[in-house]
């Protein structure tokens, strides 16, 4: 048997390589978002075909990541890790070396291939950490996951100045490529499989219908939210899961288990996830794009750069990192079920600020903290 020290350098070792992956994925979805207008004058493109750039990576990261997760739980989840890396590192070199925009609307969708990390990553620790660390060590990864968007934003300026764009790919490719040498040597194979085949069906009507309602959604604002093509993409979209529904129900070996999604306690916890990420991704989407905004023109803004647009970011990935990093003994203290409403209240008074009071500076870092 391991001694302690073992254990701990192990599981330590395993965790710093888990981080780095889980960072450098993040970074990697918001590098692009506070420099749009800069990528869209270098590749001389109009802004609705570079905002593709986040589209693209989107959409691929939503089909990839629960096909990726449920492989890794029947193949390996350290092999298929490497495989959602080998994309992230791949997708960041292609798009290093994009010659046209079609080129690293391409390499973003490679990249979002990568979004299999994170189903990966907490499966990894569920399986080979004590369990006395697993929950504490989940709620750390889930805290980065949330800080490496928000670093993404921050950095991005810095870089574009400092070196030029193609640096925005260039350096998430070095970083990725040394963490997955350091997965294939220091993270253990898990024993745990889930036995059965893999849903391939299911899969394919995953990605449709998804593909379909966040295409819609996506560029809805440009099409018009009643035209033709939004609205018959979303019907598109009802139908196809209604059999994906049908479909992974009856399935033997579902890629996605709808009796444990029926049950009121996870689908309510998935619900809460999905409404709070999408606005964590919206302030992160949006408030570079306010900020750098001018006022004498539009009304509202700052006229910041890209490098003070990422600042007025950096309360919200602080503190959401500092936080997180506590959740899991907050939980143990005061029931989880409490601290997600405290949370909620807490993080509906900043949106309500940045909705509501956002003309001077400290308006908008104050908003970005809470």
């Amino acid at each position: 048997m391991a001694s302690p020290a073992v254990e701990r350098r192990s599981s330590g070792a395993t965790f710093a390589v888990l981080a780095t992956s889980v960072l450098a994925y993040s970074m990697l979805q918001s590098l692009v978002t506070p420099v749009l207008p800069t990528l869209q004058h270098a590749y001389g493109t109009s802004q609705t075909t570079v905002t593709w750039l986040l589209t693209a990576n989107l959409l691929s990261a939503s089909v990839f990541t629960p096909i990726l997760g449920r492989i890794g739980d029947k193949a390996g989840k350290k092999k298929l890790l490497l495989v959602a890396m080998a994309a992230l590192a791949v997708g960041a070199l292609i798009g290093a070396l994009a010659p046209n925009i079609f080129i690293l609307i391409i390499a973003r969708v490679i990249q979002g291939i990568g979004g299999g990390v994170l189903p990966l990553v907490f499966g990894i620790i569920r399986d080979e950490f004590p369990k006395e660390k697993v929950s504490g060590a989940v709620g750390l990864a889930a805290a980065l996951t949330a800080a490496g968007g928000g670093l993404g934003i921050v950095l991005a300026g810095p870089i574009v100045d400092n070196l030029d764009y193609h640096w925005l790919f260039w350096i998430p490719m070095i970083v990725v490529s040394i963490a997955a040498v350091a997965a294939a040597i220091v993270i253990p194979e898990s024993t745990v499989r889930t036995p059965g085949p893999i849903s391939v069906v299911g899969g394919f009507l995953l990605a449709g219908w998804l593909v379909c309602l966040l295409l819609a959604v996506s560029e809805g604002s440009q099409w018009g939210w009643g035209s033709a093509k939004t609205l018959g993409l979303i019907a598109v979209s009802i139908v196809i899961a209604i059999i994906w529904y049908r479909s992974e129900s009856k399935s033997k070996a579902p890629l996605i288990d709808m009796q444990m999604m029926r049950l009121p306690a996870v689908w309510t916890t998935n619900l809460v996830a999905l409404l709070f990420g999408a606005g964590m991704y919206a302030a992160f989407a949006f408030l570079p794009g306010f900020v750098q905004a001018d006022r004498a023109q539009v009304g509202y803004g700052f006229n910041a750069s890209v490098t003070e647009s990422g600042f007025f970011l950096l309360p919200l990935t602080v503190f959401m990192f500092l936080f997180g990093t506590v959740s899991s003994r907050l939980a143990e203290r005061f029931g989880a079920k409490a601290v997600l409403l405290w949370a909620a209240a807490i993080s509906a008074l900043g949106y309500g600020m940045l909705a509501f009071a956002h003309s001077e500076k400290w308006e908008v870092f104050t908003g970005s903290a809470i």
